[in-house]
Formats: structure tokens, C-alpha cells, sequence
């Protein structure tokens, strides 16, 4: 994203409140985090068909312990539901262990019955705010989105990115 961006300025949905941690989900919310990875389930992929990932509290540990086994940072912001203390959505950037280079965004999601609300940019945008703060020498930082995914490119571009390349996929149906 641009320097010059103003993530601040993604508005605050009422009910809503913002948690993060770093690395592993705390043991408090690992149930409410796994259930809200089914956000990605119906992602706009275009034509591509990746099936359904199925999650459970250790695939999610095992999947931070693999970022923090190859040397690498991983930074979680979580959409809170104010009603019921259930997590409504997430985003997760990945930064080098040496806070140099380029970040990676593994995933944003909103859980269906919470979209609609600016979710999405909220989190997006602490997450780079934060980031911003704990790593002044990181180059910049990567997201990829299917061109399909009109509400994540909007996002995307709302929060400044800009597209640097394109990634064509192909799949033959066996």
C-alpha cells in the first residue's frame, strides 16, 4: 500500500470491536477463530474450483507454527461481535522475520451473515496501521485477489493498493 494512505480513515461499524494477536490464536478464541475461517469458503475464485478447506482448532495452530518454524511473523486482526463475543472476521499478514523485505496477506474474511458492514477495510486497514508501526524498514505489502472478488478489490483499492502483476491459473477437470 501507498505511504501516503490514510487507513485511518476506515469508519468503525457499531457492535463491532477490534482484537489482535501475534502468532498463535490465544487458547480463549481459537473455537470462535476456527469457526470464522468458513468466511473463506464461498470466496469469489473465478472460474477456479479449490474446494472447501476444512478447519479445526489444530489445523490453525499447525498453520501459525509452520510461519513461526521457517522465521517468519504472523500478525492477526479479528473483528469482534459485540452481542455475542464471537469473531465475525479476520485478516492475517505475514512479515519477515527481519522486518525487511515485503509483507503477505494469507487471508481476509467476513463471515456472511456479518458482511456488509465495512469489516473488511476496518480490519485491513489496522492491520497495516500496525504494521506500519512495529516495522519502519518493510518495503511495502502484498495481497492477491481474484479478479472476481469485486468487494476485496474494492477494499483493496479503497486502502491504496495498486496491482503489480498478474497470476493466470488454469484447471483440467479429471
Amino acid at each position: 500500500a501507498e505511504a501516503g494512505v490514510d487507513t485511518a480513515a476506515a469508519p468503525t461499524p457499531p457492535g463491532y470491536r477490534l482484537f489482535s494477536w501475534d502468532g498463535t490464536v490465544p487458547d480463549d478464541l481459537a473455537d470462535t477463530f476456527t469457526a470464522s475461517r468458513r468466511a473463506m469458503d464461498d470466496m469469489p475464485m473465478d472460474e477456479l474450483d479449490y474446494g472447501v478447506v476444512v478447519w479445526d482448532v489444530e489445523r490453525v495452530r499447525a498453520a501459525a507454527r509452520a510461519v513461526a518454524e521457517r522465521g517468519d511473523l504472523l500478525h492477526t486482526v479479528v473483528a469482534v461481535d459485540d452481542a455475542d463475543g464471537s469473531i465475525a472476521g479476520f485478516t492475517e499478514l505475514v512479515v519477515p522475520g527481519d522486518g525487511r523485505g515485503d509483507g503477505q496477506h494469507y487471508g481476509t474474511g467476513v463471515l456472511p451473515e456479518h458482511r456488509g458492514h465495512g469489516l473488511a477495510r476496518w480490519m485491513k486497514a489496522e492491520i497495516i496501521r500496525r504494521t506500519r508501526e512495529r516495522y519502519p524498514h518493510l518495503g511495502g505489502l502484498l495481497t492477491d485477489t481474484a479478479d472476481g472478488n469485486v468487494h476485496m478489490r474494492a477494499v483493496n483499492d479503497a486502502l491504496g493498493y495498486l496491482p503489480t502483476h498478474r497470476e493466470v491459473r488454469y484447471q483440467l477437470d479429471l
